[in-house]
């Protein structure tokens, strides 16, 4: 995201979306592709060719294709198979559990078995001479079709935060192709290097786990926590969380807290509080929503705006994402401008965020129509003429009902947030919020005096005189 107040941080820009798309493809396989150079325009395409983008089904739902992947790449790291106990083992980590649906991944035995297995993206056959029966995965057809080895492990570079050649063995493997799958009979002893990164890269004692190199394509548990180090997986947790909590308010769904440890794994009450807390900042953050508790016994939270906008933030009837986070940015801009802001400010600001009048925002529709006009016939903003500008130009004040609605301080803390700071780190703005706030408050107490003075006139008006009696 694109820091407030702050032209410098523009430059942050290309480093915050290298970010995100990384997260993107390490959760859900999708790659970001510019689909337009003359207009600057993106599209999310899935790294395989799993129907609709990576959904499986007709349903909406979420891409399944970063799941895949994250298989493949054990399936390659184990010697180009993996037996059923250590892809489950796996699973688990990530918060899957057999016969449990997933918000996100749906039932994912089924969706192992049947949506990845049954579309040859995995080949899933008995153990040669094992008895009992034991059962294995490998890379199926489509999978060898549609991938490769070095792009599989280009994503686990990616979520280790280093290259592919930091995994020498792997990536040799990878640079000579796709060799057949050895014999069951056989047994590889090749090192593979360890999951930790690479040599110039200093980790603590707690960060590594006690086997540190994956030998012999062995892939235990402790091998598996090097390759899942607490930082990584509770990145992708939060930004899973960020993802279910903002579809359901799209969907206009309740957020119920029992759903939580499906998608967080586990059932650490603490450790589902403390994403939960996280994406929830997050989201505040960017969208102007808090998280909210609406029905305690049932443990049901929504998403609300902070301001009272139309269909709770959307603005529009219908489904959609909140614009209350624009709105709040606007108006933390017009605050820090001493109060007013020149409309050639306010759009220079919103070129920032990428957000460019005629231009169709995926989240805005049309800014322009956005901010001039909903915004101020809202009454949030005031739009008027610069005094004795010729040519005329025009300024954004606040309206009548963001006074009403929000203060100085609450927008400074808005801003806080979006810089990670504190609101006293923005001064001489925090001095006039505090002002501000101190102002609100004692017109909060006037008026609830005036209503208390009304209620006890009304009370003495109806009480019995000696003579009523």
């Amino acid at each position: 995201m694109v820091k407030v107040a702050k032209k410098k941080d523009k430059k942050k820009l290309p480093e915050i979306l290298r970010r995100a798309c990384v997260r993107l493809e390490v959760v859900y396989g999708l790659e970001l592709k510019e689909v337009d150079s003359s207009n600057r325009s993106y599209a999310l395409i899935n790294m395989l060719g799993l129907p609709s983008e990576g959904s499986q089904g007709t349903e909406r739902s979420e891409p399944k294709t970063g799941l895949l992947m994250n298989i493949l790449g054990v399936i390659f790291v184990k010697g180009n198979r993996a037996t059923e106990e250590e892809i489950w083992e796996f699973l688990n980590v990530l918060g899957l559990y057999a016969g449990r649906k997933h918000i996100l991944f749906g039932e994912p035995k089924k969706t192992l078995t049947e949506d990845f297995v049954q579309p040859n993206y995995l080949e899933y056959r008995q153990v040669p001479g094992s008895d009992p029966p034991r059962y294995e995965f490998l890379w199926g057809p489509r999978a060898h079709a549609e991938t490769t080895k070095m792009k599989v492990l280009e994503m686990i570079a990616k979520i280790k935060d280093t290259v592919p050649s930091a995994f020498p063995s792997l990536y040799e493997e990878a640079l000579r192709g796709n060799p057949q799958v050895s014999s069951s009979t056989e047994t590889s002893t090749t090192s593979q290097g360890s999951w930790t990164a690479s040599s110039t890269t200093t980790a603590t004692n707690s960060d590594q786990c006690d086997e540190s190199q994956v030998e012999g394509h062995s892939f235990s548990s402790n091998a598996l926590c090097s390759m899942n180090r607490w930082s990584e997986i509770l990145a992708v947790k939060l930004e899973v969380v960020e993802q279910y909590l903002m579809y359901k308010y799209e969907m206009q769904q309740p957020i119920l807290k029992e759903e939580l440890p499906q998608i967080v794994g586990g059932d650490n009450q603490d450790h589902v509080a403390d994403i939960l807390q996280k994406a929830s900042d997050c989201i505040e953050a960017v969208f102007g929503v808090d998280l909210k508790e609406v029905d305690s016994g049932n443990h049901v939270y929504e998403l609300v705006s902070k301001l009272n906008l139309p269909n709770n933030g959307r603005v529009n009837i219908g489904r959609g994402l909140p614009k209350t986070g624009l709105l709040m940015n606007i108006l933390g801009l017009i605050f820090i401008k001493g109060n007013c802001a020149t409309e050639e400010d306010i759009w220079k600001f919103l070129n920032m965020l990428e957000v460019y009048a005629g231009r169709k925002h995926r989240i805005y529709g049309e800014p322009r129509k956005l901010v001039n006009t909903d915004f101020v016939q809202l009454n949030y903003l005031e739009y008027r003429q610069v005094r004795e500008s010729d040519p005329a130009c025009h300024e954004f004040l606040w309206g009548p009902r963001a006074h009403a609605e929000t203060t100085k301080m609450k927008v400074l803390e808005f801003l806080a947030k979006v810089n990670d700071t504190i609101p006293s780190a923005l001064s001489p703005w925090y001095e006039e919020g505090l002002q501000d706030q101190e102002r609100a408050g004692a017109i909060e107490e006037a008026r609830a005096g005036t209503s208390a003075t009304a209620r006890h006139d009304t009370m003495a008006r109806a009480s019995p005189t000696p003579r009523d009696v």
